[in-house]
């Protein structure tokens, strides 16, 4: 084996988060052992590890979908603009009762809406 050869490490996928302490969370998944290593870092010094299992992590992401999913507000519903009120029409001749009908058909679409 020759001691001076260059041996290329796998890319982990990886995830890293750093809370206001200045604590890190990593977390890398490990195919070829089969866990999600997670590890606390202080500085640039890791001070714990804990293994999941592909079944552990996918039940903690479960769980954190979950009360996240709860902790977001629902959002209020849109508002609907106010309809406007319909002028009274003149009851004379064929255009004033075409008048009333419509009137009447957008006086009931907007107590539908409404309600």
């Amino acid at each position: 084996m020759d001691s001076g050869a260059v041996r290329q490490l796998p890319v982990l996928p990886r995830h890293f988060a750093l809370d206001e302490r200045g604590v890190g969370l990593r977390a890398t998944w490990h195919a070829e052992h089969g866990f999600v290593n997670l590890s606390l870092w202080s500085d640039d010094h890791c001070v714990q590890t804990f293994h999941l299992t592909p079944a552990e992590a996918g039940r903690l992401v479960g769980f954190l979908a979950g009360v996240l999913a709860g902790a977001v507000p629902e959002p209020a519903p849109p508002r609907r603009p106010a309809l406007a009120p319909v002028p009274e029409v003149p009851e004379t001749g064929r255009l004033g009762a075409l008048r009333r009908d419509v009137a009447e058909l957008l006086d009931t679409a907007a107590r539908r809406l409404r309600s």
